[in-house]
């Protein structure tokens, strides 16, 4: 009967990880500033996209609970970063996510995150890293600098790392 149990406990603690990851993105956007037209105070609704699928999809009530009468923010999963290119501030790629999919973003004003291993070395954001069983980030400031956006310092201080500082 235990055994029977165990999908469950894997599938809840994954789904725990990833709503703990969307709470983490809901809050970069209150310490990240879009360069022109982009700018969240210009914003009604900010789409949060997801390419690659995976689990990140299944955190959409984080950001419906998460949106006021001035600002809603919308979970949407794209088929690629070419199409979440043209709208999405923030884009979340999955470990499933086309290998091409970073350098399509890159210099975009979109905001880059992921949990793939190694992430923000390679030239992403905002990477995820596990450490001491707890989820932490790790930021590259000259992939965010590239793409004319800037990271709050108060955001800064309390990543594990910063790449490029």
């Amino acid at each position: 009967m235990l055994l029977t149990l165990l999908p469950g406990v894997a599938f809840a603690q994954e789904n725990k990880e990833y709503m703990i990851k969307a709470a983490f993105i809901y809050n970069f956007v209150k310490f990240i500033e879009w360069p022109g037209d982009k700018a969240i105070a210009k914003q009604s609704s900010i789409d949060i996209c997801v390419v690659g699928g995976g689990p990140m999809g299944s955190t959409a009530p984080i950001f419906k609970q998460a949106s006021t009468s001035k600002l809603a923010l919308n979970l949407m999963e794209e088929e690629s970063a070419k199409s979440a290119s043209t709208h999405c501030h923030v884009v979340f790629l999955s470990a499933d996510a086309d290998s091409g999919a970073l350098a399509e973003l890159k210099g975009k004003p979109i905001l880059t995150v992921s949990d793939k291993e190694g992430f923000a070395e390679s030239g992403g954001m905002v990477g995820f890293v596990l450490a001491d069983s707890k989820i932490r980030f790790e930021v590259n400031m000259q992939a965010v600098q590239a793409s004319q956006m800037r990271v709050d310092a108060q955001l800064l201080e309390i990543a594990l790392k910063v790449i490029g500082k």
